[in-house]
């Protein structure tokens, strides 16, 4: 059985030498396991007893391993579930406009349901009047969507906000155009800045689970902004429900 200070022989030249150090062995095959796509992101790695058995080492030499592969971002400890190949995050600037980056699609979709009742118009509720600045119960048009990667992954649910007398026309003009950004220019809402971002986690609904392929040890991710037109009125609320091991939010100089 080897240990920590063993060296393991391999064929080629790697980092200089022909001997690298028994964790170094297990790094580079998992590294190139990666790679090949072997080892899919996401997917669960084999036990510390399981990869201890087959390289022939201690556990203390997979932990070390493995503390090495976190460290380069490639694999991911989860406590009491064991250790995961990380997925590829895709990185969203909550400090630009609300045009989706061109490494994520945006499709219509009630949630995990297709289209049906995608588009709506809703009495706005206490806590979405108090954002949109307008009266309980007044008309607001609700989008929902779900934002997936070029893979078709889904990352995200969001849910758009628009207060219909401040944006009048704007369901026929996207029904129209399919593209909320283009419609709100159809109707003569221009230039639209975020006003604020907030963000907050919490677990996750079955639906929820459902929806995102996502276990129920996946946080949310919880991003919500509040955009206002050229007299400071809002006019859209963008709540969106990541999930946390497929996202990177992050935004600058917008008030939280």
């Amino acid at each position: 059985m080897g240990t920590l200070c063993a060296v393991f022989k391999i064929s080629g030249c790697v980092m200089g030498s022909d001997f690298l150090l028994l964790w170094q062995v297990i790094v580079k095959d998992i590294e190139a396991k990666i790679g090949s796509g072997e080892l899919a992101p996401g997917e669960r790695l084999p036990t510390e007893n399981n990869l201890a058995e087959h390289y022939d080492v201690n556990r203390h030499t997979v932990r070390r391993a493995i503390r090495e592969l976190v460290m380069q971002n490639l694999v991911e400890v989860t406590q009491g579930r064991g250790s995961f190949v990380c997925r590829n995050r895709i990185s969203m600037d909550y400090s630009k406009d609300i045009y989706a980056p061109s490494d994520v699609e945006i499709h219509l979709s009630r949630h995990g349901h297709g289209h049906d009742d995608a588009v709506r118009i809703e009495p706005a509720t206490s806590q979405m009047a108090t954002a949109l600045q307008i009266s309980q119960s007044d008309p607001v048009a609700v989008l929902d969507f779900e934002i997936r990667s070029t893979e078709g992954e889904v990352l995200a649910l969001t849910t758009r906000t628009l207060p219909l007398d401040r944006v009048p026309g704007v369901l026929e003009a996207f029904e129209n155009v399919g593209n909320l950004p283009k419609a709100l220019e159809i109707v003569n809402v221009h230039h639209i800045t975020r006003k604020w971002v907030r963000t907050r986690s919490r677990t996750a609904s079955a639906e929820e689970r459902a929806a995102l392929s996502i276990s129920v040890h996946t946080p949310l991710l919880i991003v919500g902004c509040l955009f206002v037109n050229r007299q400071a009125k809002p006019v859209l609320h963008d709540c969106s429900l990541f999930a946390a091991d497929r996202i990177e939010v992050y935004s600058h100089n917008i008030p939280g």
